[in-house]
């Protein structure tokens, strides 16, 4: 055996030994490392042959199946074995009774600009932020959905984490996928139905609202008002002239004021979703370092 490959073959069994750990010990539906492939067919087979525990309400039933359907789906038609045992771990939760929520494109690997290089299109940024705008929309017919119909309110969330995951390993396969179009048909629309959006600025390392930012805010809370059945959602952002850990505590701060200011402006606080992400998707990709004025924003869309 090479050298080369005696560490490959170590290498593959740490992380073996790791995978092996987290699912022996305090593994979650919501971990930094995802399924455990190992334990895929297991997983899955335990899944297949669940039964829900008494009590547990229709949708968390209907849940428990179709994450079964599409974890099964995922182990021996697509062959993704960590993503077929992270999900029939969901659909288990499910039929435990505990809440299961749908999927945050946080917790997936969906490449943005930044990720790629510094001067790509927003292409890969525009889909996690459909995403996540879907996701909103999604949250509100799950709330509409679960005690009327859940059967279907069910499979529309598990259609929308099937979504997010074939977007991370493919794109394009995600946004023309049957999961995506299955979801957009139960939802009612196409994924970005935006109805307006602006762009409130800040002053260098600020996160207060100037008097212009206070009326463009002002100008988006009257167009929400004006459409009660549509939900805002805010992206705080900051330019790459001071830490990643500051800057996302102050793309915090600036998303947070942006919320205040509707919420003055008479938007409910159930209708907003916000997101941070520092200086992690920048509208104008620079160099560390550089202070760009169109960076330090808080993107508001009405959707």
């Amino acid at each position: 055996m090479t050298r080369a490959r005696k560490f490959a073959y170590r290498y593959g069994m740490v992380i073996t030994a790791g995978l092996m750990m987290a699912g022996c010990s305090n593994w979650s539906y919501n971990p930094g490392l995802r399924g455990n492939y190992i334990e895929s067919s297991m997983s899955v087979s335990k899944d297949q042959a669940a039964q829900a525990s008494p009590g547990v309400s229709p949708f968390d039933q209907d849940l428990g199946k179709h994450y079964a359907e599409f974890s099964n789906s995922l182990l021996n038609n697509q062959g993704q074995m960590a993503d077929a045992d992270y999900f029939a771990r969901k659909g288990l939760a499910a039929d435990a009774g505990k809440r299961v929520p749908p999927e945050s494109d946080a917790n997936w690997g969906i490449a943005t600009p930044w990720d790629v290089q510094n001067d790509v299109s927003n292409l890969a940024a525009g889909y996690r932020n459909i995403i996540s705008g879907t996701r909103v929309r999604l949250m509100s017919y799950l709330d509409a959905n679960r005690a009327s119909n859940p059967d279907q309110a069910a499979h529309a969330q598990v259609m929308f984490d099937c979504w997010v995951e074939h977007t991370e390993w493919n794109l394009e396969l995600g946004m023309n996928g049957r999961c995506h179009t299955d979801l957009m048909a139960m939802l009612g629309g196409a994924p970005v139905a935006v109805a307006s959006g602006a762009n409130v600025y800040f002053e260098f390392d600020m996160s207060t609202l100037t008097p212009t930012a206070v009326q463009i805010v002002q100008q988006a809370a009257n167009t929400a008002n004006g459409e009660p059945g549509m939900h805002v959602l805010l992206i705080g952002k900051a330019d790459r002239s001071g830490t990643d850990g500051y800057n996302m505590g102050l793309s915090h701060r600036r998303s947070d004021a942006v919320r205040a200011e509707l919420q003055k402006d008479g938007v409910a606080n159930s209708r907003i979703d916000e997101r941070w992400v520092g200086e992690r998707e920048p509208p104008v990709p620079t160099a560390d370092g550089v202070r760009e004025p169109r960076n330090r924003v808080a993107e508001i869309t009405i959707q």
